[in-house]
């Protein structure tokens, strides 16, 4: 009983040595980017975004609960392959290379946090909301909230 409760105690003094050593990411440099959401549609974003750390905020100003969900396509996807899948209830994880990170706000809230990005060079994005009002109501991407940019 005794040597469980010490390797209990060493694996927990481990873990939080891990995890105190860690660093956060540096936001100082970044680009500030202001996502803006109204129902089913996200205020126009730049079609390019500077490559390299970047600060994205989200703000809700619609009726309804929004996510602003961040993914990087894969090479060859488009939007219209996005849309199809999307209408169909397929996995839009199927044509993202990575999802970069969410936030979520009710209405007309924004979130406590920000979304710090490192966006690579040459690369496509999609900004899109896959919330749905109902279980029976299409994915808000399907309804137009959705957005790309490429990162220069």
């Amino acid at each position: 009983m005794l040597r469980r409760l010490i390797a209990a105690l060493v694996l927990v003094a481990a873990t939080t040595l891990s995890v105190s050593s860690g660093q956060a990411q540096d936001s100082r440099g970044a680009i500030r980017i202001d996502v803006v959401a109204n129902d089913y549609a996200f205020m126009p974003l730049p079609a390019s975004i500077s490559a390299g750390p970047t600060m994205f905020t989200f703000a809700n100003q619609g009726k309804v609960n929004h996510e602003m969900s961040i993914g990087r396509l894969k090479p060859g996807a488009t939007i219209d392959d996005l849309l199809k899948v999307s209408r169909e209830g397929g996995r839009l994880r199927d044509l993202i290379t990575r999802s970069v990170g969410i936030l979520v706000a009710g209405p007309g809230k924004s979130p406590d946090g920000r979304l710090l990005v490192d966006l690579i060079q040459g690369e496509t994005y999609l900004v899109f909301c896959n919330f749905k009002d109902t279980p029976e109501a299409p994915p808000h991407m399907t309804l137009g909230m959705y957005a790309t940019f490429t990162a220069r």
